[in-house]
């Protein structure tokens, strides 16, 4: 730890992903942590070193962190609390379906530890909630506590999927949230320990700042894939006019513009309806936010659209899907394009095949759905279509020979992923933002 940090007692509230990443860094940098999950099977299955999901490097972080005793897990606030001088809020805010975040499950369990909570400690909040949510939590706090002096923080989560580790430990910079200057000496100790780039704000702003970042991205992806479908028609290339936009100063070669997939996962979409509903609410207009859902559901089609572009029907056609995972880098499934997509082909009646280098078993429900393959080259034999979905690195390792297994030459890669390795002359290649001319026709 650097000068002016001092090792502390952390307990951090919720074990799944983001928790999971908070704790084991947090550790790392030399805090004591204590894991928190009323989730007893969870709990017992980290105290056995069974990490429940897939992060690259989590698993033997948090094995190592074990080790050294700086990490441990309970299922007991009583124990968790008695001596942590800070509680890490971090759940990871359940979506539902229509992408709308389940307040109510957050505040629940911050009302299941409050009587747990000693004399001034400091509460950190980074799991995703609407404007408001940590001054109504404060407002809970007192009515409970009034006895007790707390300070509230919140440093919106900088979950990025596969790279989580190294997000957490390496960010851009850390937005917090405070009440007063007393807050900020309390909890500047503890995030300079993490990095010397922080951003102190209002708490409503650090809360809306997570807002304006996601719908931020979410605008520029369907910006992105606008222009590429307009590119489509011209004979325009989109992959080039991205170069031009990010080689301009005022844009930048980390913006969001490359043509491909539509956003999916739910946690874009839910900043968007976050927004939408803010806006109802004090009777604002927001055209341009409120248009974003309505651009990205019409470009999830894009791939079914193209299919039916080559095959006409779906009936009784082999489609083969690689890469099921919402992104490269973790195992999740929940709300992925690849499934979303997968379920639609099927509804229509295609035969859906699918690998993914990190899955090897599908929930019971999608086994009726997707045919679960053990590699690619079993996924594309006797496929009348491949669709790369997910840029899983190994499928940069494809040669002819593994195109030649497919029954028509077709593959749909909307992110451009493989484009390089296209070398197969009577190959139909079809990408976001390129021009397509089915082989043959003129």
């Amino acid at each position: 730890m650097g000068i002016g940090e001092k090792e502390m007692n952390i307990c951090v509230f919720g074990l799944w992903h983001l928790g999971l990443v908070t704790g084991a860094c947090l550790a790392k940098l030399g805090h004591k942590v204590i894991g928190l999950d009323f989730d007893k099977s969870l709990v017992n299955d980290l105290q056995n070193g069974k990490t429940p999901l897939f992060e690259p490097g989590l698993n033997e972080l948090i094995a190592e962190e074990a080790q050294s005793g700086k990490l441990s897990f309970t299922s007991e606030a009583r124990e968790a609390l008695s001596n942590a001088q800070v509680l890490w809020f971090a759940f990871d805010t359940p979506v539902n379906e229509d992408d709308v975040a389940d307040i109510l499950f957050l505040e629940k369990n911050f009302n299941k530890i409050v009587s747990f909570l000693n004399n001034e400690t400091g509460i950190v909040f980074s799991s995703q909630a609407p404007v408001g949510f940590i001054g109504k939590m404060e407002k809970s706090f007192l009515k409970q506590r009034p006895d007790k002096k707390c300070y509230f923080a919140c440093s919106p989560e900088n979950l990025k999927l596969g790279r989580a580790l190294d997000a957490f430990l390496n960010p851009d910079r850390i937005i917090i949230g405070v009440r007063n200057q007393e807050s900020k000496e309390f909890f500047s100790p503890l995030f300079c320990s993490i990095s010397d780039r922080l951003e102190w704000m209002k708490i409503e702003s650090a809360e809306m700042t997570k807002h304006a970042i996601n719908s931020f991205l979410a605008i520029s992806v369907c910006f992105a894939n606008e222009i590429a479908s307009i590119c489509e028609q011209l004979g325009a290339e989109a992959k080039e006019v991205e170069r031009g936009l990010k080689t301009e100063s005022r844009i930048g070669p980390k913006a969001y513009l490359s043509p491909g997939v539509a956003f999916s996962g739910g946690t874009l979409a839910r900043d968007i309806n976050f927004l939408v509903k803010l806006s109802g609410k004090y009777k604002l207009p927001a055209y341009l936010i409120k248009a974003v859902n309505h651009s990205n559901s019409f470009h999830k089609s894009w791939i079914e659209r193209k299919c039916r572009q080559f095959l006409g029907s779906f009936k009784k056609k082999t489609i083969a899907i690689l890469g099921l995972t919402y992104k490269p880098g973790t195992d999740t499934l929940r709300r992925s394009l690849a499934v979303e997509l997968a379920k639609s082909l099927h509804a229509k009646g295609a035969r859906v095949v699918g690998f993914d280098p990190v899955i090897k078993s599908i929930p019971e429900g999608l086994s009726k759905i997707i045919w679960l393959k053990n590699n690619a080259r079993e996924a594309m034999l006797d496929a009348d279509v491949i669709i790369i979905v997910t840029k899983w690195p190994e499928f940069l390792q494809f040669g002819e020979d593994l195109i030649n297994l497919m029954k028509n030459k077709l593959v749909i890669d909307p992110n451009g992923f493989i484009a390089n390795l296209v070398t197969c002359k009577n190959l139909n290649y079809i990408s976001v933002g390129k021009s397509f001319v089915k082989e043959g026709k003129k």
